[in-house]
C-alpha cells in the first residue's frame, strides 16, 4: 500500500506537468517492456520458490542465465528501436526505447535476490527496499519534470528505479553468486517454468496488444487517456494483487503436501480476496469522476471511463491471481498455459469485433474478456484441485451483491452535490459505513478476522 501511495503521489504531480501525448509515447512501448521482462524471468523465480530443496547451483545457474538473457534482449531491442518508431510513425520512439529498455540489465541482477527474499517470506526487507527506491526515483522524476525534461522524465524513471532497487537488494540481502552453473539444473527448473513462461508471454502480448492497437488506430491522445486510466487503476489493483501473489505463493508452497490444509487455506484466501476487492474496486468506479477532477488538470478528464473499466476488470484479475497461484503450487503450470491460450482466443475475438469501434468500446471488450477468463479458470482449476466452480461462486457472491448495492447507494449523492471536493469524501464515508455496517449486521466472519489481524499488527 505504501509503495502504491508513493507512486500515486508522484504520478499525479508529474501528470499535471507533462502532456497526454507524452504518456501516449511511453504507452506505445509498454508491450515490448512487458514481453522482455517475462522472457527475462522465464518462470524461474516461481520454480525456485516452489522447489523446496533448491541448491546454490540452482540459484547461480539461473542468475547467470538471467544476465545473459537481459544483455541479448537489450541488444535486440536497441537494434529494433527504429522499426518500432516506424510502425507508430513516431521518430522520437527510437531514442526513448533505447533509454527505457536499459532497465532490463538492472532487473536481471535483482531477480535472484528478490526470489530468495520472497521464498524466505522476508516481506519487511522487500518493503523497505521498494519504499526507499520508489521515494528516491520519485524525487528524481519530479526534478526532471519540473526541470522541463518532458517525456524523458517517463523514460528515465523506470531505469532509475531498477538501478536503485538492485543496489539496495544487494546491500540488504547477503547472497552472492558463486562460480557455479549447470545446464541440467536449468533443464530441471525449466520443466516447470516453461509453461509459466509461455503463459506469461501470451498474457503480456494480448494484454498489451490494446496499447498497440489504440496507438496505431486512434489519435495519440486516446492512448494517453487509456494509459493514465489503466495506470491509476493498476495502483489500486497492484496493492492487492502483488500482496496476495507474493504472500500466498510461498505460503501455499510450504503446505503443498498437506492437501486438506492447502485447500482450506485456498478457499479462505478466495473469500478474503472477494471481501476486500469487490467493494474497493466498485467504490473506485463510483468516485472516479470527482477523484480524477480533483487530482488532475482538465485535459485528463477523458481518462475517467478508461479508469472505471479497468477497475472493474481488476476485480477478476485479482481473483484469477489467487487461483493461478494455487495451481502453480500444485504443479499444474500446464493449466495456466492452457488458460492463457483460452484468454488469447477471447482477446483476439473481442479485438476483431471492436476494431471499427471507439477506443473505449475496445477497452470494454478487454474488461469482458477478463471476466470470461475468470469464469473459465474456476471451472478448469477447480476441477483439478477439488474446489468446484460452484463453491467458489457461492463464496464470492455475497461480497459481489453487497458491492453492487453499495454502488447504487453511492449514486444518490450525485443528485445533491455538485462540488467535487464535497462529493468525493461524502461518497467514501457512505461507502465505508455501509459496507462495514452491513457486514457487521450479517455477522461476517471475514470482517472479524480482518479486524483481529489489524489490531494484532498494531499491538505488535
Amino acid at each position: 500500500m505504501g509503495q502504491q501511495v508513493l507512486l500515486f503521489i508522484v504520478g499525479v504531480l508529474v501528470a499535471n506537468i507533462l502532456s497526454v501525448e507524452d504518456y501516449a509515447l511511453v504507452g506505445m512501448l509498454a508491450i515490448f517492456s512487458a514481453i522482455a521482462n517475462i522472457v527475462l524471468d522465464s518462470g524461474f523465480s516461481a520454480a525456485l520458490i516452489r522447489k523446496q530443496d533448491a541448491t546454490e547451483t540452482d540459484y547461480n545457474s539461473v542468475f547467470y542465465l538471467n544476465i545473459f538473457i537481459s544483455v541479448c534482449l537489450y541488444l535486440l531491442l536497441f537494434v529494433c528501436s527504429p522499426l518500432i518508431a516506424g510502425f507508430f510513425n513516431q521518430p522520437l520512439l527510437t531514442d526513448l526505447a533505447r533509454v527505457i529498455f536499459l532497465a532490463l540489465p538492472f532487473n536481471s541482477l535483482s531477480l535472484i535476490q528478490t526470489t530468495l527474499l520472497n521464498k524466505q517470506v522476508s516481506f519487511k526487507i522487500l518493503t523497505k527496499i521498494n519504499l526507499i527506491a520508489l521515494t528516491a526515483s520519485g524525487i528524481g522524476s519530479l526534478a526532471m519534470a519540473y526541470g522541463g525534461m518532458g517525456v524523458w522524465t517517463l523514460a528515465w524513471q523506470p531505469v532509475i528505479l531498477a538501478f536503485l532497487r538492485t543496489v539496495l537488494l544487494w546491500f540488504f540481502n547477503k547472497w552472492r553468486p558463486q562460480l557455479l552453473f549447470s545446464i541440467s539444473h536449468i533443464k530441471e527448473l525449466f520443466g516447470f517454468s516453461s509453461n509459466l513462461l509461455l503463459a506469461g508471454l501470451v498474457n503480456s502480448i494480448f494484454t498489451n496488444i490494446y496499447s498497440v492497437a489504440i496507438g496505431k488506430l486512434y489519435p495519440p491522445v486516446q492512448l494517453g487517456y487509456y494509459s493514465q486510466g489503466n495506470k491509476f487503476s493498476l495502483m489500486v489493483i497492484s496493492s492487492v494483487y502483488s500482496s496476495l501473489q507474493t504472500a500466498t505463493y510461498p505460503i501455499f508452497s510450504h503446505i503443498q503436501n498437506d492437501k486438506e490444509r492447502s485447500l482450506r487455506s485456498y478457499r479462505k484466501t478466495i473469500r478474503f480476496t472477494a471481501f476486500l476487492t469487490f467493494p474497493l474496486m466498485t467504490g473506485m468506479v463510483s468516485v472516479a469522476y470527482p477523484f480524477i477532477a480533483l487530482i488532475l488538470k482538465a485535459e485528463w478528464m477523458g481518462c475517467v471511463p478508461f479508469f472505471q473499466l479497468t477497475c472493474l476488470a481488476g476485480i477478476f484479475t485479482i481473483l484469477s491471481t489467487v487461483n493461478q497461484n494455487f495451481a502453480k503450487v500444485q504443479g499444474r503450470s500446464d493449466l495456466i498455459f492452457k488458460l492463457e491460450i483460452a484468454r488469447t482466443l477471447l482477446i483476439i475475438a473481442c479485438l476483431a469485433a471492436s476494431l471499427k469501434q471507439s477506443a473505449l468500446i475496445m477497452v470494454a471488450c478487454l474488461a469482458l474478456t477478463q471476466i470470461l477468463i475468470y469464469l473459465i479458470s474456476i471451472v478448469v482449476i477447480g476441477k483439478a484441485v477439488g474446489y468446484s466452480w460452484l463453491k467458489q461462486i457461492k463464496d464470492i457472491t455475497p461480497y459481489a451483491v453487497l458491492s453492487v448495492i453499495m454502488w447504487g447507494i453511492l449514486l444518490i449523492p450525485d443528485c445533491f452535490l455538485t462540488e467535487n471536493y464535497l462529493l468525493l469524501p461524502v461518497k467514501i464515508v457512505i461507502g465505508i459505513l455501509f459496507y462495514y455496517g452491513i457486514n457487521r449486521i450479517l455477522g461476517s466472519a471475514i470482517l472479524d478476522e480482518a479486524i483481529r489481524l489489524v489490531l494484532k499488527r498494531k499491538s505488535d
